[in-house]
């Protein structure tokens, strides 16, 4: 059987997307003697990876923001050297976002860098953030404040590792998923509207062609604009307004399930600033509620948002530096002034779209 490969230039080097049957002869031959292995300790369980993997150094995770410390990258980094590794060898990343973060970053310093290899296990990291080269770690209480660009020498997708995950973290993928095929265009955007939720409903053969057509939009992308200074902004749609909302929660709304309503926040205030007209506004907000619907914003703080809107790291000055839209396909870079009207657009959001 033919399987799909994506290669993609970057200014450090190429590498490629290689979407497999994952097998122990794959591992044989991909992983060498004293290459680490870091793997999320769930997967590695779920997946019965010792039967799989080759007898060699092996460093299991726990995948949450604790792990991705500063402090925590020490203890790894430590137990790194304590085995017998070297700089011609490599790091194998076996996990979703968090243990990619984790084994990108420590990579990218160790030894002033060596190779990685990266299997995304998670909807989120194989339809996002396999590709692109972003790593970032946490820092005290600052989320992803420590980073850099780093892409692995390859990434091997099997869809098999998404039968494990749950229907919400697969609503998360989804919800990351949609904002490419809503800035990609139309046609992009009527696929996803025709198969999402084949893919909700764990359809394996569906996802694999969504995570690949989704790539591909991210591909066009970072290949024009690889550290995110013109064209790539342009994948901050939805971005600005969901990460507020995960922090608003406690994080308790997932990733992509806080895009999918940011997305719709950025839609929202599109149509009331005059650039989208409401039937447009509407016919998204029908695609996108589908994804968010479940997932209920209680006690909404306006002021308390706002706040938070303004620490946003993608903000050059007082104003809020954002993504709104004219249509699929259509989004642009805007600065609000974020006055009481801003406010007033905002609370009346979640009083009339977001319940």
């Amino acid at each position: 059987m033919n399987k799909k490969i994506i290669n993609i230039k970057s200014s450090s080097s190429k590498y490629s997307v290689n979407f497999i049957n994952l097998s122990k002869s794959h591992f044989m031959k991909n992983i060498d003697k004293d290459d680490i292995v870091i793997v999320d300790d769930n997967v590695y369980r779920l997946h019965k990876l010792a039967k799989l993997l080759p007898k060699t150094n092996i460093i299991k995770v726990f995948a949450n923001e604790k792990s991705k410390s500063f402090e925590n990258l020490g203890k790894i980094i430590k137990k790194i050297l304590q085995f017998n590794f070297r700089k011609n060898k490599k790091v194998i990343v076996i996990g979703g976002g968090i243990t990619q973060d984790i084994g990108s970053f420590i990579s990218s310093i160790i030894f002033r860098g060596v190779d990685w290899i990266f299997y995304p296990t998670s909807f989120l990291a194989q339809c996002d953030s396999c590709i692109g080269g972003k790593t970032s770690i946490n820092f005290h209480d600052h989320k992803n404040q420590l980073g850099n660009f780093n892409p692995p020498k390859k990434i091997f997708i099997d869809t098999k590792f998404l039968k494990s995950i749950s229907k919400k973290d697969t609503t998360s993928g989804i919800g990351e998923m949609a904002h490419y095929f809503l800035v990609a265009g139309p046609k992009e955007k009527n696929f996803f509207v025709n198969n999402y939720k084949k893919a909700l409903n764990h359809d394996l053969k569906i996802s694999e062609q969504l995570i690949f057509s989704c790539l591909k939009i991210k591909k066009f992308f970072i290949e024009k604009d690889e550290f995110d200074r013109k064209e790539r902004l342009l994948l901050n749609y939805g971005h600005t307004y969901g990460h507020a909302i995960e922090t608003l929660t406690g994080y308790k709304i997932p990733h992509g399930i806080a895009v999918a309503h940011g997305m719709n926040i950025a839609n929202f205030l599109s149509f009331k600033y005059g650039f989208l007209d409401y039937e447009s506004f509407l016919e998204l907000q029908f695609v996108l509620k589908d994804i968010y619907g479940s997932f209920k914003i209680k006690n909404f703080d306006v002021n308390k948002y706002c706040l938070i809107l303004k620490k946003d790291k993608k903000n050059i000055n007082s104003n809020l530096r954002t993504i709104l839209t004219r249509g699929v396909g259509k989004m642009f870079i805007h600065e609000i002034k974020m006055d009481n009207l801003f406010k007033k657009n905002v609370n009346n959001y979640f009083l009339e779209s977001a319940q």
